[in-house]
């Protein structure tokens, strides 16, 4: 079965970290620090609001088996991130062709196979993203196979 989430992502490039730390200073746990753990980088602060833990992830690089992949949120994930209404809050979300590629990166093929149905099924939606992402971004070649052979690509 699984797993709830354990947590609340916002996701920002490098320039966004010190002013949304700043308007949530006063839920911080931390102060932004780098973090490089594994095959992941990125500039990593946490907060609470409402006993909900939140992590602000800043720069997120992911660097696996050969291929390198920079998480860029103002010139390509925000404009494509779907909205979803929270009560009264819209909130954009992490758009599925991003989550694939992730995914692949980190080997989690319970993730990426779910993933990829969603995407086959609105080709036309996912696709322009999911190419850009890979056109901006060194992903070796045993990576794009698996994304060959989910998406067509």
């Amino acid at each position: 079965m699984d797993k709830p989430p354990r947590d609340i992502d916002i996701y920002t490039d490098t320039g966004g970290v010190q002013p949304l730390h700043e308007s949530l200073a006063s839920m911080a746990v931390d102060a932004p620090r780098l973090d490089q753990e594994g095959i992941y980088s990125s500039i990593l602060s946490h907060y609470e609001i409402e006993k909900v833990p939140i992590e602000l992830v800043g720069g997120f690089e992911v660097k696996s088996n050969g291929s390198s992949y920079c998480v860029e949120i103002d010139q390509l994930l925000y404009p494509a991130a779907p909205e979803s209404q929270i009560q009264s809050a819209t909130v954009r979300l992490m758009p599925l062709s991003h989550e694939l590629v992730f995914n692949v990166l980190r080997d989690r093929p319970d993730r990426y196979d779910a993933i990829a149905e969603v995407i086959l099924r609105d080709m036309d939606h996912h696709m322009p993203l999911l190419q850009q992402l890979l056109s901006r971004n060194q992903l070796h070649g045993e990576h794009r196979m698996v994304l060959k052979r989910l998406t067509g690509l």
